[in-house]
């Protein structure tokens, strides 16, 4: 499974992308890696690929989580299947709200 990570603005000082790229490569473990990453004019972005079969919710709500876990919930993530990447912080507090009896 391919998922965008894609930051419209800049990191904050004390975050690098390296950072954003190692978090998210250790909360995936074996199951997925930082394929690719880039910069331009309108932000940054990362390529993970999720070697994992599986739910594509629970590989969003991993990346998700990580991210929000390091104060970048405003960061969108798009799975291949989506038209549209989703802050991370939406993906997050829609696996919450699940979770919720």
């Amino acid at each position: 499974m391919f998922f965008e990570i894609i930051g419209r603005a800049a990191l904050p000082d004390c975050v690098d992308r390296d950072d954003v790229e190692d978090a998210i490569t250790a909360a995936l473990g074996s199951d997925g890696e930082v394929t690719g990453a880039g910069t331009g004019d309108g932000g940054w972005h990362l390529d993970v690929e999720v070697h994992a079969a599986g739910d594509p919710a629970l590989s969003a709500a991993t990346i998700a989580g990580t991210l929000c876990r390091m104060d970048l919930g405003w960061v969108a993530v798009r799975h291949e299947s989506w038209t549209d990447a989703v802050p991370a912080a939406q993906i997050r507090g829609a696996v919450e709200e699940r979770a919720v009896p």
